[in-house]
């Protein structure tokens, strides 16, 4: 594993602090790691409905080129899937909106979010106060986003600018990092390096029945570059079950929706030559996966790829081969005490991002240490420019003030997760996997928890789930219950293993 040792002397702060004070703009400083970072975890914001959703100009056959054409074509078939996928969704709102009403004996009211598209105000408008969407669910809030989309969704590009609306605040900042998102808009609207980025292609979709959350964004720096980023696991189960289900399926609904976006975005004609992917946690995963299964002129174009985070796939999906076409073009950052990064197979270059915090919190962005946080740009030798994911100029000289304070390795404790995590998912086969999947969800739906941010409130998530197991049926009881002796036998063989061979390396070294 590569990772830069950090100057005791170096300035650190974090990715905020970096919005605020790296002033430069694309043309003057190369982008680089923290900017994806930026980037990616921005794609959690929800722009259904408020930002432009994948290409749909009409294109009039004879005045447009066939590059035109061929990218009209490429993303009207993306858009049309992802149309009859919130169209089930709709059927499935209007269902429940009326079975809860004949259940009230009362009429379906015109101004339910439930009701199906029919009875959805326009998002971002008087019709939609921002009064009333703040007494919906989150649930509510996100399908009455996503089913809107196509009736709101603006047809040219808009800049973080066009964002900062009051009205737009509740629907599209939620989750569990809200807070800190606004402050990250305010930034990324201010700066002179984020605020003339035009976002394009706008794509999301959700099916509880189907395990899907789905959501990608393009970013554009007019001359320069398109970012094509991909949302992380928001905080609904079914986001969390599809994470999980990577365990055992592989493509997950998420990821072939993820390659083909990135396919239909490449065709997109009025993007830039240069592209950059990227993603946090489960979206950094599906950058991954989106970049290995672009069809080779798409991954020409890739001039970086960035996985901030993400976990990895299940054994044996891709190979040494299929990283090859990207060799020296792509950078894993997970954090010292990473949790999820660490998970399952990737042949990424990996860098060790020091964090705030411990365990979780670690895996949030916003926790990351950013060096070099004075502005003061610093001497990049070529080895660490590109362990740090830097896009530079043909020539090679650029240089880039900032980038994530790194340590060499993953500390000990991470290393034996890792590698426990490793052995015990091994000892499993596919059918167990998946067995030990639905029991765990089955205790969480025991437990009460209807959104995943519950799992984190106080520091209870082991009572939680100890609970939840303990009022499933005996059969998933006694899955889980397995897994977790699996798991701690894992840890205590790795444990004893390493602390074994420290022992007799000690031996060897007092004998010299």
């Amino acid at each position: 594993m590569r990772g830069a040792a950090v100057s005791h002397n170096a300035v650190m702060n974090d990715v905020l602090t970096y919005l605020q004070t790296q002033l430069a703009t694309f043309d003057e400083v190369p982008f680089n790691a923290v900017d994806s970072a930026l980037l990616a975890q921005f794609c959690m914001a929800r722009g259904e409905g408020i930002m432009p959703q994948v290409y749909r100009a009409q294109v009039s056959g004879e005045a447009a080129s066939p590059k035109v054409r061929a990218g009209h074509g490429a993303l009207g078939e993306l858009r049309g899937l992802l149309g009859r996928l919130r169209g089930r969704v709709g059927e499935r709102a209007g269902e429940r909106a009326g079975l809860r009403a004949a259940k009230e004996g009362a009429d379906v009211r015109a101004d339910d979010p439930l009701a199906g598209p029919q009875g959805l105000g326009t998002a971002g408008t008087k019709a939609a106060s921002m009064e009333k969407v703040a007494e919906l669910s989150p649930a509510a809030r996100r399908d009455r986003a996503e089913m809107t989309q196509d009736a709101t969704a603006p047809l040219d590009p808009v800049r973080f600018a066009d964002l900062m609306r009051a009205e737009l605040f509740p629907t599209m900042l939620s989750g569990m990092h809200a807070a800190q998102m606004k402050q990250q808009l305010f930034w990324m609207a201010a700066s002179p390096r984020f605020r003339d980025l035009l976002i394009y292609d706008h794509a999301a979709a959700f099916d509880e029945a189907r395990d899907l959350q789905f959501a990608a964004t393009t970013y554009v720096c007019p001359g320069h570059f398109a970012y094509v980023g991909f949302r992380g696991t928001d905080t609904t189960l079914t986001g969390w079950r599809e994470d999980f289900n990577m365990a055992y399926q592989a493509p997950v609904e998420a990821q072939a929706l993820a390659a083909r976006y990135l396919a239909a975005v490449a065709a997109d004609p009025r993007l830039p030559e240069t592209l950059l992917v990227g993603g946090h946690s489960k979206g950094g995963n599906l950058a991954e996966y989106a970049a290995l299964a672009a069809a080779p002129e798409v991954q020409g174009r890739i001039a970086h790829l960035y996985n901030h985070d993400g976990p990895g796939f299940k054994a044996g999906l891709f190979t040494a081969t299929d990283y090859a076409p990207l060799a020296g073009r792509m950078t894993k950052q997970v954090p010292a005490d990473s949790m999820v990064g660490i998970l399952m197979e990737s042949a990424m270059p990996t860098n060790v991002v020091q964090a705030t915090g411990r365990g979780f919190e670690q895996h949030s962005v916003f926790h990351w240490v950013v060096e070099g946080a004075d502005g003061a740009p610093g001497p990049r030798d070529a080895e660490r420019a590109r362990d740090a994911g830097e896009v530079r100029d043909a020539d090679g000289m650029r240089e880039a003030p900032r980038a994530f304070a790194t340590l060499p390795e993953l500390p000990e404790r991470t290393q034996r997760r890792a590698e426990a995590l490793d052995r015990w998912l091994a000892s499993l086969d596919g059918s167990e996997r998946e067995a030990m999947v639905n029991a765990l969800f089955a205790a969480l739906k025991a437990a009460g928890i209807t959104d995943a941010s519950q799992l984190f409130e106080g520091g209870r998530e082991w009572a939680i789930l100890r609970d939840g197991v303990m009022g499933t049926p005996a059969e998933d009881r006694t899955i889980m219950l397995n897994a977790l002796r699996g798991l701690t036998r894992a840890f205590s063989d790795v444990t004893a293993e390493r602390n074994s061979a420290r022992r007799a390396e000690q031996r060897r070294a007092k004998g010299a």
